[in-house]
């Protein structure tokens, strides 16, 4: 009866640790998959902006889904282009001098970043790793995104407004959108 109790909590420990590995795995996958692909950094400005207002956000409320904002951006400066192929950018309308509509992973209006690592623990021959939920909110003004990584951090993105100038990496993967991004004076 005994073993049978080893044999069960033996099991239960190898499912967990194999879990582990499998979510950093994935995440080191995801990681090197966007290290190898096309990048381009640029500078650019905000000529227009299209606020996704399908949703009422309250003070505190958890959204649903993140807004779909775009803006139409002038293209200034490309500084650096790179990753494992030679993409044309220029076929998506990154070009200097050219205006292009560009889509935003988290929003162009105030946003915080939070990124959360989940807890490893470990008891007796049992290890467990709580991953930690991700969410979106409204607090403060702020769009807040609360998501899963390797580091604690908190970015602020203090949002666009047309004329803002910006500097940012667009990664080619499977979608092409604006991550974080750097205000210019």
């Amino acid at each position: 009866m005994q073993s049978k109790y080893y044999l069960i909590i033996g099991i239960v420990a190898l499912v967990i640790i194999a879990g582990v590995v499998w979510i950093n795995l994935t995440r080191n996958q995801s990681e090197s998959l966007t290290a190898l692909s096309p990048y381009v950094e640029f500078e650019g400005t905000v000529i227009s902006l299209s606020l996704d207002e399908s949703g009422n956000y309250y003070e505190g409320a958890e959204i649903v889904s993140d807004p779909s904002d775009s803006a139409v951006v002038r293209i200034d400066k490309i500084i650096e282009t790179g990753g494992s192929s030679n993409f044309d950018w220029s076929s998506i309308g990154i070009k200097e001098g050219k205006e292009t509509s560009l889509n935003f992973k988290y929003t162009v209006r105030p946003t915080k970043i939070i990124t959360v690592v989940g807890e490893t623990t470990q008891s007796g021959d049992t290890v467990s790793h709580t991953i930690v939920p991700t969410k979106i909110t409204f607090e403060d003004g702020y769009f807040v995104f609360r998501i899963n990584g390797n580091l604690g951090t908190e970015t602020i993105l203090p949002g666009l407004q047309e004329g803002s100038k910006f500097k940012t990496k667009l990664w080619k993967t499977f979608e092409v959108k604006v991550d974080k991004y750097e205000i210019l004076p």
